[in-house]
């Protein structure tokens, strides 16, 4: 196992450079308030120039003003663009590890994937606690700069490499946990069940650090770690969701016993869904229904509920989440190098679905290209009605209000009483120079280069200052060592 024993960091240590500018929490001589005055300002139906904007020191957003003296006073922010941070709805980090690891040259016509099987199979054998923090943390890092300021990171990694329990209760979610506490990045950390290995086969048959063998066992876990977060970080930092890993993996009374508790503790629950082509009749075959209708019948199907992929669907399906206006997390990056196709968002839409997006298994990490490939598929598919009459609008909520939602997040929006969670862009960068303030938000959403985010702000502290995450380096340079130890390169 790869895992250099390294003493833990304590869960609510703060980056040791993190800006003086951030705001404090009361009590701590902190200004009763702080404020910014961009060039413009997304406020979610257009931008506004002239428009300053305030958080308290609880880092939540108090007022906008056009008041003389209220813009005197806040900080300026000249040639930029603020927005309301994005929020990645789907994300599993350690895969950040595969990253140009498995073959591009196919080895047969047939193959899609060249050897992502192998490489995911010998870094899942291998990633000790440190390993999975060092990669959750370059991830965040990565996620911060590109715009994402809320993450619902799935934890499927329940016991060591061979099966057995960590030493410490719990060790990968706190490394999960403190790799975002590091970084300024908001959570929803979603445990994760697996109890089999596929449709019909035998309980405990999943892979053995994933799989938690009864509906009872992994509700006791789930509530300790629950119990955990809630002991150890603010509520709006992180906290706790429940992610099944499909319906083959969970079967289904397992996973209303989930659902159960899901409602209870009023959490989230994301279950992967239409993720592959053999998903539907396999589910026929056990159940004699499709997935979505089997949800629907059963009462899992409500706004709790997210639906993630979505890619191989029927319409029956659809129309069973379309009734239910249940959300759908669409990973069109991951989707499309897994060979998985593309969603049927245009259907869904019509259905009456809600898509939120998310980034999956971090080949690339960026939620703005998702969303640029969730509308070419749109495109393609000549659906692009579907979006309505603003389709730059569209695809930003999605990527905002849309995954909020999905995670019960606090963000989403730059709104009086959320958190003043946001990223600026460069108005000069070559991406987006030129564009006036009634098409901005399309160069944005369809054509900007990360490039030109500028900063980003986390609950009015700020996170990435000119382009840089101040844990950029150190959470790269061990990236860097677990590769090389990983891969032997």
């Amino acid at each position: 196992m790869i895992d250099r024993m390294a003493k833990p960091k304590d869960e609510r240590e703060r980056p040791a450079n993190e800006p003086a500018t951030a705001a404090k929490p009361p009590g701590s001589g902190a200004p009763k308030e702080i404020g910014w005055l961009p060039d413009l300002v997304y406020t979610g139906e257009k931008f506004e120039a002239g428009l300053a904007f305030f958080a308290d020191n609880t880092g939540r957003i108090a007022r906008f003003s056009r008041e003389p003296a209220d813009v005197a006073v806040a900080k300026r922010l000249p040639g930029q663009a603020a927005l309301p941070g994005l929020v990645n709805a789907h994300s599993e980090a350690w895969q950040r590890v595969l990253r140009g690891r498995f073959e591009t040259r196919l080895r047969s016509d047939r193959d899609t994937l060249g050897n992502w099987r192998e490489a995911h199979e010998r870094a899942l054998g291998a990633l000790g606690a440190e390993d999975i923090y060092d990669a959750a943390k370059l991830a965040f890092v990565e996620m911060m700069l590109a715009g994402i300021t809320c993450v619902g990171e799935c934890h499927f990694l329940h016991r060591q490499a061979d099966g057995t329990p960590w030493p410490e209760p719990l060790a990968a979610a706190k490394a999960i946990l403190r790799a975002a506490h590091d970084t300024g990045i908001r959570i929803a950390l979603l445990n994760g069940a697996w109890a089999r290995s596929d449709f019909r086969a035998p309980a405990g048959s999943g892979p053995a650090r994933c799989a938690i063998g009864t509906a009872e066992q992994f509700v006791r876990e789930t509530e300790a770690l629950r119990e955990y977060i809630e002991k150890n970080f603010p509520a709006d930092e992180a906290w706790i969701g429940v992610v099944a890993r499909n319906l083959g993996a969970v079967p289904l009374e397992y996973l209303k016993a989930v659902a159960t508790y899901v409602r209870a503790k009023r959490l989230r629950l994301h279950l992967r869904l239409g993720e592959n082509a053999a998903e539907r009749e396999a589910c026929v075959a056990e159940y004699g229904r499709t997935p979505g209708v089997l949800l629907a019948e059963h009462g899992l199907l409500d706004k709790r509920l997210t639906a993630v992929h979505g890619a191989y669907l029927g319409e029956e399906d659809i129309r069973a989440l379309g009734a239910a206006h249940a959300m759908v997390c669409a990973c069109p990056a991951s989707e499309w190098a897994q060979a998985a196709g593309g969603l049927s968002a245009g259907r869904l839409l019509a259905a009456g679905a809600t898509l939120a997006l998310g980034t999956g298994d971090a080949q690339q990490i960026n939620l703005l290209e998702d969303a640029r490939l969730l509308d070419a598929g749109l495109r393609a598919s000549r659906e692009r009605a579907a979006l309505g009459g603003d389709a730059a609008a569209a695809l930003f909520h999605f990527a905002s209000v849309a995954g909020a939602r999905s995670l019960g997040a606090p963000g989403g929006a730059l709104e009086v009483g959320r958190p003043a969670d946001f990223f600026t862009v460069n108005l000069y960068d070559p991406s987006l120079a030129g564009a006036a303030p009634e098409g901005l938000l399309a160069a944005i959403a369809l054509a900007v280069s990360p490039r030109a985010i500028r900063e980003v702000w986390v609950g009015a502290r700020q996170r990435v200052t000119q382009w840089r995450h101040p844990a950029q380096s150190v959470a790269t340079t061990r990236f860097v060592e677990l590769q090389k130890r990983l891969w032997g390169t």
